[in-house]
């Protein structure tokens, strides 16, 4: 590790009154937990943009068949 790294590091860590150490064991936490948790929003949204396509599918649908019936809609 270079010393201008370890100092930043150092500094980020007191600010954080932590020790190098444990900052570094954190952010290496951090690091991992958004790692998977990115892709599972990435799922999930693309199922809820999915799902909001099938919504609208579904809603010109019965709208169609409640017109084609003369009933009126709210």
């Amino acid at each position: 590790m270079a010393d201008a790294d370890a100092a930043i590091i150092k500094q980020l860590a007191d600010v954080k009154g932590m020790t190098r150490n444990k900052y570094l064991a954190r952010l290496i936490h951090q690091h991992a937990r958004d790692y998977y948790v990115e892709g599972e929003l990435n799922d999930l949204s693309e199922l809820a943009r999915q799902s909001s396509v099938v919504i609208q599918r579904n809603t010109d649908v019965i709208n169609a068949m409640l017109d084609s019936l003369g009933i009126e809609r709210e």
